[in-house]
């Protein structure tokens, strides 16, 4: 059996970029441990997903059946990137924090992918909601201007990793593991230190992941 690896990256930097530069190496990483593994990239901070808009919303709520020939074509993107979703058995997402949360691109990516009857089900009369994108492992690169650790003067502002930890448990994903790169805005030395410490539980992490 092969892993299958989808790598999402959110930031809208490139060469700059410590997400992408750390996922760039943990995926070389990974590969070797994982020779026959497969790997799809989904960059959503250079090319992101088209915004819901009311036709998109309809036609999400209504049967498959129902659905007219222009309904179809509002839903044809967030199809396939739910289709990657599903086929994906690790999720490597490349998320830095921007105002504290996740950048806009990220969170039009979630509102295409969080979808009911596709990676949730709802019973209105129970008020209960269950994920469809279960057994799955997802690893996070967060990387922040500050300190945003638990217990810190800016830990309650880390609306990043609070809202990816709630939303993807709630489509089935509860296996998340989130590297934290505080402190970019620091001195050069800081900075550097941060990104040594991420790169090493990273290269830990490659090799059971």
């Amino acid at each position: 059996m092969f892993m299958k690896l989808l790598e999402v990256q959110s930031s809208v930097r490139l060469e700059q970029s410590v997400s992408r530069t750390l996922s760039q190496e943990f995926i070389q990483i990974w590969k070797n441990f994982h020779p026959n593994g497969r790997h799809k990239q989904r960059d959503v901070g250079m090319n992101p997903p088209a915004h819901p808009t009311e036709l998109w919303t309809t036609a999400n709520y209504i049967p498959p059946d129902s659905r007219t020939p222009e309904m179809e074509t509002a839903l044809i993107e967030s199809e396939q990137l739910i289709e990657e979703l599903l086929w994906a058995d690790r999720l490597l997402l490349g998320v830095p924090m921007y105002n504290f949360g996740v950048p806009s691109t990220f969170k039009a990516y979630v509102d295409n992918i969080v979808r009911v009857n596709r990676t949730f089900t709802f019973d209105p009369a129970s008020f209960i909601f269950e994920g469809l994108a279960t057994d799955k492992k997802a690893l996070v690169i967060a990387p922040s201007a500050g300190n945003f650790a638990p217990g810190t003067p800016m830990g309650s502002m880390n609306f990043c990793e609070t809202y990816l930890r709630s939303i993807l448990g709630f489509i089935g994903i509860e296996d998340i593991t989130t590297i934290a790169v505080p402190n970019q805005f620091m001195p050069d030395e800081t900075r550097h230190q941060e990104v040594e410490q991420a790169r090493t539980k990273l290269k830990t992490i490659a090799a059971t992941w």
